[in-house]
């Protein structure tokens, strides 16, 4: 690994107890032994691509995602692992037979032959059984984090903080972030996830569009447009239908849709046990195409924390813009007519 500090490059034997021994400093992270495979400068570098070079904030949850983007757990992982199992399995107990029973050498009776050859077909049979089963194994395969939400504060920023002293640049802990109280709201918005609010107050959005943040529907600011912001998963879509129900025409839906992290390898997606029949019935209400409602069907989710800062506040400024267009005469003519169109004398 790079030294952060003098840009040395590190044998293992030269970073033990996380100190360079060219320069001597200490450092947070060695990726032989932290639970993602992070350094100190890959750790920079996940915040200043957060930051968008514009200095945006982020929180410890976008971090989160964004350090485990790439190291999401295989949905194979077990039916390659029980194969590679069962071969080695077989290959001892054949072995472990050739010796108890006291055949030597590559002649006699073509025994050992005989015996090899029976342990060929007892794996390839039990490979062709292990393939067979793979689409049961993929459909009870969850697919979680790799590293927990707690384990990351813990292992990660606490290791990071105990060095440097304070999180890394640009990264704030949602559960200090003050949400402000906007007096006059002219728009609400609701998201459930308290990362999500985190992030659109530490970057001046409710002071920008006047607008009001909260946690459920039922503590949206009245008598105000409403934005709906949700994961893309079954619990959002309920939230989503629930918001239509209860407030109307002025609620504005921005969930997160299936289609946009279905073939996007670099999306966050995670798997839960597939839910009950029953329980997937009203999306086919919700305007989803019927490869996003197997995708959910299937017990697939996409968490809303997990869109970078820069793409949440576009998502989110292009909404309260376009509210306000549908609301605001003179701001709708205004935009009709250019920043740099003069009106004439």
């Amino acid at each position: 690994m790079i030294c952060p500090h003098c840009s040395g490059s590190l044998l293992r034997r030269e970073r033990t107890d996380h100190r360079c021994a060219k320069c001597g400093r200490e450092f947070a992270l060695d990726p032989k032994t932290e639970p993602l495979g992070l350094h100190d400068l890959r750790l920079r570098s996940l915040t200043e691509r957060l930051s968008a070079g514009r200095g945006l904030s982020a929180t410890v949850t976008q971090l989160w995602y964004a350090a485990t983007r790439r190291r999401l757990p295989e949905l194979d992982r077990h039916v390659g692992g029980l194969a590679v199992t069962w071969v080695i399995v077989t290959v001892v107990a054949i072995y472990i037979l050739c010796l108890t029973s006291g055949i030597q050498g590559w002649n006699g009776a073509f025994v050992f032959w005989k015996v090899l050859l029976a342990g060929a077909a007892v794996i390839a049979v039990g490979l062709v059984v292990i393939y067979a089963c793979r689409p049961l194994f993929l459909r009870r395969t969850r697919i979680a984090m790799p590293v927990t939400a707690y384990g990351f504060r813990t292992d990660v920023l606490g290791r990071w903080i105990s060095v440097y002293g304070e999180f890394p640049p640009g990264v704030l802990d949602e559960q200090h972030v003050p949400i402000p109280v906007v007096e006059r709201p002219r728009v609400a918005l609701v998201c459930d996830d308290p990362s999500v609010r985190a992030c659109l107050a530490a970057n001046g959005i409710p002071q920008t569009y006047d607008m009001a943040l909260a946690d459920r529907i039922e503590n949206a600011a009245p008598g105000v447009p409403v934005l709906l912001l949700h994961d893309a998963s079954l619990q959002g879509f309920a939230t989503a239908k629930a918001a239509r129900l209860t407030l109307g025409d002025r609620v504005r839906i921005l969930g997160l849709a299936p289609r946009a992290v279905l073939d996007n390898e670099s999306a966050i997606r995670l798997r839960e046990r597939p839910p009950a029949g029953d329980r997937i019935s009203f999306l086919r209400t919700v305007g989803l195409t019927q490869r996003e409602i197997d995708w959910l069907a299937d017990g697939w989710w996409s968490p809303i924390a997990a869109i970078p800062p820069a793409r949440l506040i576009a998502v989110v400024s292009r909404a309260a813009e376009k509210l306000e267009d549908e609301t605001d005469a003179e701001r709708r003519a205004a935009r009709q007519t250019g920043f740099l169109t003069w009106p004439a004398a």
